[in-house]
């Protein structure tokens, strides 16, 4: 572990918790927990995603990101004064989807960025393509799978025929394979998003774990919904408690347009609040559409992308245990 590092990210996010915990709309830092996403095209049409929409393209232009615009976008970040190593690959689309993702993550490690995480579905991770990702002695990958023990509940809500084998054949190859030490694979039980009894739930969640072995292999299970947030039980009439939505206070989301959105969940560009090829980081992060953002939520009245969002009324995630795994896990507080 980097303890200096550590230390240095342990005060960083203590300076955001006071300025969320405060309701600060104009923030005297700027953000370190950075997702870009390589492209929003997929190969699976997922039940809870918005890909399985016919008309998803027509809401937003499919687009694919290449090195060089990368290049510009990270240089960017770099100047405006983003000091992390850690970089989120993620928003909408498969990342293997893009063939130059390899190319993407060469630039991202010449920018210092060599602690790269992102959500890949498996199906195009195969040991050829995880290979070509750039090495170094201190580049680290993690690899965040939505998965099942069910092969024919997965293909019916998430994959393509076939492709159940095939994602767990790669996610064993990747965990097994000496020449990848530096790849950590986590993965997540997708059965909640139909399966609601709590016994079933377990008994599904043990067979996923006997599934892997090894320790470069994680396997998680949470209340999963719909990709933009939607809960299944929002809007039933129940009281609700708010809580304050910490994520334009620590993250910022550049799709692979440029466009800032308001989060990992708005993968319709419902909420823009900038577009970091046409502008500087320092003025899209206190600029007056993320200070809108912030406000109105602030405020307890949510616009845009986060109207509907079950994020401020789900409990378990604003729970001791899920802030842990999150600064273990997404934030890279212990690296």
């Amino acid at each position: 572990m980097n303890v200096g590092r550590s230390v240095g990210r342990l005060l960083k996010y203590s300076r955001v918790f006071y300025a969320w915990s405060r309701k600060q709309t104009v923030l005297p830092y700027l953000p370190e927990d950075i997702s870009v996403e390589v492209t929003n095209v997929c190969n699976f049409k997922c039940a809870y995603c918005p890909q399985s929409d016919p008309d998803h393209f027509k809401k937003v232009r499919a687009t694919t990101l290449k090195p060089d615009q990368a290049d510009v976008l990270l240089s960017r970040l770099r100047k405006s004064g983003v000091r992390t190593n850690v970089l989120h690959f993620t928003l909408d689309g498969e990342p293997f989807v893009n063939r130059r993702f390899h190319e993407i993550c060469k630039v991202a490690h010449a920018y210092g960025f060599d602690n790269i995480i992102f959500s890949t579905n498996g199906e195009f991770a195969t040991l050829e393509r995880v290979l070509e990702l750039p090495q170094s002695s201190s580049a680290r990958y993690t690899f965040c799978i939505d998965f099942c023990d069910d092969k024919e509940y997965f293909e019916t809500y998430r994959g393509t025929p076939g492709s159940w084998d095939t994602v767990k054949n790669n996610i064993n190859a990747i965990v097994h394979d000496h020449r990848l030490d530096n790849v950590m694979v986590h993965v997540t039980d997708i059965t909640s998003f139909k399966i609601h009894d709590r016994a079933a739930l377990q008994t599904h969640f043990d067979g996923l774990r006997k599934m892997f072995d090894g320790t470069r292999v994680a396997v998680a299970s949470r209340v999963f919904h719909n990709a933009t947030g939607y809960l299944r039980d929002m809007g039933n009439g129940t009281p609700r408690s708010y809580n304050l939505c910490p994520y334009p206070w620590t993250s910022l989301v550049v799709a692979s347009n440029g466009d800032v959105v308001a989060c990992c969940r708005d993968l319709q560009h419902k909420t823009v609040l900038g577009n970091l090829f046409k502008q500087d980081l320092g003025e899209i992060w206190n600029g007056e559409k993320y200070q809108q953002l912030r406000r109105s939520l602030a405020e307890g009245k949510p616009e845009g992308a986060c109207k509907d969002c079950d994020m401020p009324y789900e409990k378990s995630k604003f729970s001791a245990r899920n802030i842990i795994a999150t600064g273990l896990i997404r934030l890279q507080v212990l690296e």
